[in-house]
């Protein structure tokens, strides 16, 4: 086992092992998708084309900075292709299923609604305000408070506290 595997996994229990079914549909996407005579010095690195845009501009005392192209960015046209798309949509309902879509969005938004509301409960937040020990709670847990109960998330530490106790003596 490898030092990734070592680190990110959890005893006794096995990795996920795909079937035949998604090795071949994620073999027919990577044929879909492969590049001939491919190389990653065919692609400028976008972050230093814009440095060496504004060192120009710079140099020549422009004050316009010229337009730089990301050629790193996909290529949607490709990715568009009807043979291309069909190949991506059969590996995500070989891995995921029929409805994969539906589920990942509606799952994804009841568990962020019970993790926040879950985490609010584990204090309580009169007390902490009442016994001024909120400030022993970090940010993070100050602000699991705030947006279970819809109010604002910016300021520094002392201003969350004075709208949680705002809040609380209501």
């Amino acid at each position: 086992m490898g030092v990734f595997g070592q680190l990110h996994s959890k005893p006794g229990v096995a990795a996920p092992r795909a079937t035949e079914d998604q090795l071949k549909k994620a073999s027919a996407l990577m044929r879909r998708l492969e590049l001939k005579d491919f190389s990653v010095c065919q692609f400028a690195n976008p972050a230093l084309q814009r440095h060496y845009a504004m060192l120009q501009a710079i140099a020549l005392d422009e004050d316009e900075l010229g337009e730089t192209r990301d050629e790193t960015l996909p290529d949607e046209g490709g990715m568009n292709r009807p043979g291309v798309v069909k190949a991506i949509e059969e590996f995500k309902e070989s891995i995921y299923g029929d409805d994969s879509e539906e589920e990942s969005d509606s799952g994804a938004k009841e568990k962020s609604r019970k993790r926040k509301a879950a985490d609010a409960g584990d204090y309580d937040f009169v007390e902490l305000a009442k016994t001024g020990k909120l400030k022993d709670l970090t940010v993070v847990e100050l602000k699991t408070y705030l947006t279970a109960n819809n109010l604002p998330l910016s300021g520094k530490k002392d201003a969350l506290i004075n709208r949680i106790l705002a809040h609380v003596s209501k």
